[in-house]
């Protein structure tokens, strides 16, 4: 009888030890998780002027960002690290000094803009004195999300993409 009672308190602690290891590789895992860099609900807003994007911008200006943000798109589905970089203004440049560690932190923190199954692009509008595209993205796990593209116009007039800035849409997955 004793060797039963010690095979249950044995299979106990086993069993104990085995909930703490799973809780702890679960924590792990949530602190390692791609982060989505969010919007702070209690946060001041951003400023945005009156002024809308489409009075402060010409035509060729909000056609331009647009084929900026979706050539870095296509040159993400391709794999093309070099291509993709090179829509990257200079600081974005500067922080991630090359194509490969660049396309490396996109691939592991960007999926929804790496791999979207839809890209709807929103309005263009003024945030902080820069303009900055609001494009719509159904994410490859079926997340829906708004990428913020804050622009940055360079001294030879073309532009550059300064940044992404992901915001779930609360409630929306498919």
């Amino acid at each position: 009888m004793k060797r039963h009672q010690a095979w249950g308190w044995l299979g106990l602690v086993v069993a104990i030890a085995a909930l703490i290891t799973w809780w702890g590789r679960q924590q792990m895992l949530i602190e390692q998780a791609p982060t989505i860099r969010q919007v702070p609900l209690l946060a001041p807003a951003p400023s945005i002027s009156s002024q809308t994007a489409a009075d402060a911008l010409t035509d060729a200006d909000a056609a331009a960002i647009t084929t900026v943000i979706q050539g870095q798109m296509a040159a993400f589905q391709a794999d093309d690290a070099e291509l993709a970089f090179s829509f990257a203004s200079p600081t974005i440049q500067a922080q991630f000094q090359s194509a490969d560690q660049f396309m490396a932190m996109v691939r592991s923190q960007y999926a929804t803009v790496y791999r979207p199954q839809s890209v709807e692009f929103d309005d263009l509008e003024w945030v902080d004195d820069s303009p900055v595209q609001a494009v719509v993205v159904l994410g490859p796990m079926g997340e829906w999300m708004t990428a913020y593209y804050p622009m940055e116009q360079q001294a030879d007039s073309t532009w550059r993409i300064a940044g992404c800035v992901l915001v779930p849409l609360l409630g929306e997955t498919i």
